[in-house]
């Protein structure tokens, strides 16, 4: 049974690999094209996706505005605050104890706005915080423009 299933896919594959007669004919205008343009017409039911150059670029990093590096802020609630990014939707946010952002406190991916209430900074700490432009419409290999850290006491 192998072997006959397999001399009819060699008969097959062959039989279309040659030249169709028809082309050498005269037998009308859609019989001259023969196989040689069937793939060209199958690629355009089913065309490539143009890519969007737009789509492609990463959000721009934003800028990091207060609390400035190392500055000593009073312990409770901190207000973290960020410069606008053109193109950005959204804003990921992390507060971490340690400068690897091991161990995160706040992780917010999708911040709204320019500014995020950190309420639990306690008294003799160093906080560490980072933002990351997002743009949701991206691929999803650049949705997010790079981390900008910084570091901040609470006294």
């Amino acid at each position: 049974m192998k072997l006959v299933v397999a001399l009819f896919v060699f008969i097959l594959a062959m039989s279309l690999s040659f030249e169709s007669t028809a082309e050498g004919t005269d037998a009308g205008a859609d019989h001259a094209a023969g196989h040689g343009d069937l793939s060209t017409k199958m690629n355009s039911l089913f065309p490539e996706k143009q890519k969007n150059p737009a789509v492609a670029l990463p959000p721009q990093q934003t800028k990091l505005v207060a609390p400035k590096f190392l500055s000593s802020v009073p312990a409770g609630a901190v207000k973290l605050q960020w410069s606008e990014t053109s193109g950005a939707t959204d804003y990921h946010v992390q507060v971490a104890t340690d400068p690897n952002f091991k161990w995160i406190l706040v992780n917010e991916y999708f911040a709204k706005g320019t500014s995020l209430d950190f309420a639990t900074a306690e008294a003799g700490k160093r906080y560490f915080w980072r933002v990351a432009a997002v743009k949701s419409e991206n691929i999803s290999i650049h949705t997010k423009s790079l981390f900008v850290s910084s570091a901040f006491d609470a006294k």
